[in-house]
């Protein structure tokens, strides 16, 4: 089989969807590695890499027609003014991070082309799919570097300091959400020194937050928060409010917010709302880690709130850091 792996078109992308470490794996089984030129640029990944791999540098745009798979890290796009899906003949197989459930007009041209797609993000929770649990190592990246760029842009130390001077209280980081990119910013945040909060209306994730040293936030809600998978389910209106009220109190005295909270394929509800920021006279910064469909807070990219001690650092997508970590 022609697996093929396409150079990402989408702005600020710099993941790859195979690393050279790979493509041998691919090759000794009796399949063709195509790469496209310049695809692995952005993970210091060069196409002379590739090559010493075994895969073959894909340079003329009529190969597409020839591909079996292609394997991608974003949604198909458009290039050169031509859908990247109609690129591909009848009966290909793409794969990748699709996000199908909000994207109906791309599944329903992948159904007209007849073409067969997975969509990584969609893999079951299940012990023998976790070498191919793609969504989690991409929340860990981004749950780690989501505590250090909040840490770098707090105008304080994390840690409790007693020197000759003085002491210098701990800086309180409060994460919402505790799967696996908040699990991984409360041990980050941990490590750094910070006294950290946690909240999450699962009941079932409380033992994860104390094991790293964090106070597990909760809150008493009168239906079912999670699935059969543990993935955090979408709650009624009353219940969000209730969630809000909680959140209100420990936002307040927090330096660091760290928003991970999402519900698979939806689009996350509001949790941190202007009027919270506008009480919160201790917070000094504000690190909302959202992803596409996420609606967390309602700061912007790179915004800063009504008052000097507001900042928000997000979103922040796992293409634009650590992309060879990916």
């Amino acid at each position: 089989m022609r697996i093929a792996v396409a150079k990402e078109v989408q702005e600020g992308e710099r993941r790859v969807a195979l690393v050279p470490e790979s493509v041998p794996q691919l090759v000794q089984t009796g399949h063709e590695v195509w790469i496209e030129t310049g695809a692995g640029v952005g993970a210091s990944c060069p196409d002379t890499a590739y090559e010493a791999a075994g895969a073959m540098i894909m340079t003329d745009d009529a190969q597409w027609g020839d591909i079996d798979i292609l394997l991608k890290v974003a949604p198909p796009a458009e290039r050169c003014g031509k859908p990247e899906i109609e690129r591909l003949r009848p009966g290909a197989v793409l794969i990748g991070f699709l996000n199908p459930m909000g994207n109906v007009s791309m599944v329903q041209t992948l159904a007209r082309h007849q073409m067969t797609a997975f969509s990584m993000e969609w893999i079951p929770r299940l012990s023998r799919a976790q070498n191919m649990d793609a969504l989690s190592s991409q929340a860990t990246v981004m749950g780690y570097k989501g505590a250090l760029l909040a840490a770098n842009a707090l105008g304080k130390f994390l840690p409790m300091l007693t020197t000759a001077a003085g002491t210098v209280a701990p800086a309180r980081v409060l994460v919402i959400g505790a799967g696996v990119a908040g699990l991984m910013a409360i041990a980050t945040a941990r490590r750094l020194g910070a006294v950290v909060e946690a909240f999450d209306i699962r009941p079932a994730v409380r033992e994860e937050v104390q094991s790293l040293g964090a106070i597990f936030v909760g809150v008493e809600l009168d239906e079912e928060t999670a699935t059969v998978g543990g993935y955090a389910k979408d709650v009624s209106v009353s219940s969000r409010q209730r969630e809000q009220e909680v959140l209100h109190e420990h936002i307040q005295r927090a330096d660091i917010v760290i928003t991970t909270a999402q519900v698979p394929g939806k689009r996350a509800p509001l949790l941190v709302t202007d009027a919270m920021v506008a009480a919160a006279t201790g917070f000094s910064d504000r690190r909302s880690r959202r992803r596409a469909r996420r609606q967390l807070c309602r700061y912007g990219s790179g915004t800063r709130g009504d008052a000097a001690w507001c900042h928000h650092l997000g979103p922040l997508s796992c293409a634009l850091v650590n992309a060879r970590s990916c």
